[in-house]
């Protein structure tokens, strides 16, 4: 069923030849690279300073203090998500049947939960005016899980160089659940 998807979304990102031709001239691939590594910067820098202050480090710093680094993360998010979908479109095969692409995006996903998970939960009351200094319990248990996850999206995505999809055997788009290797002629 997975496999399916995963055809199904490269034949539907391959259409996007101009972001693919743009891509690949000499300096756009470079350019949005370093733009994806500043995001990358912006979004872990805060939500690791704001995750470390949540376990309880710099315990002078008010947590709503810390909060205000959040629209910096944001924006990073966001500039990452706009460079890595030129990457994506650019050559998607190399992406969909990347297992730490997969992974990265799995991570995310569980991050983005997560953090949706305190603002719908302790958030509130942790980041209210004159609340307390330590974090409660279920606060630290969100935060140790943020930096798990984005160490994990930081090291899935630093592995997708290392692993690239290789060309399916016959018959493989029918056996596997996630086909992790590119069909002949994509």
């Amino acid at each position: 069923m997975f496999g399916s998807i995963q055809f199904w979304l490269v034949n539907l990102l391959a259409g996007a030849p101009a972001v693919a031709r743009l891509m690949r001239s000499a300096w756009a691939w470079p350019i949005a690279e370093s733009l994806h590594f500043i995001g990358l910067s912006l979004l872990v820098g805060s939500v690791v300073l704001f995750d470390l202050r949540l376990l309880g480090l710099g315990r002078r710093i008010p947590i709503a203090a810390m909060h205000r680094l959040v629209p910096f993360g944001l924006a990073g998010f966001a500039l990452n998500v706009v460079t890595g979908l030129s990457f994506l479109l650019t050559d998607a095969s190399q992406y969909i049947y990347n297992a730490s692409f997969l992974w990265k995006m799995l991570f995310v996903a569980l991050a983005g939960l997560n953090a949706l998970s305190f603002y719908v939960t302790v958030g509130p009351a942790t980041l209210a005016p004159g609340a307390s200094l330590d974090a409660p319990p279920r606060a630290k248990t969100i935060a140790f899980i943020s930096l798990s996850l984005w160490m994990g999206v930081i090291v899935a995505g630093r592995l997708l160089t290392f692993y690239r999809p290789f060309e399916c055997d016959p018959g493989e788009r029918e056996t596997s659940r996630i086909v992790l290797c590119v069909p002949p002629g994509q």
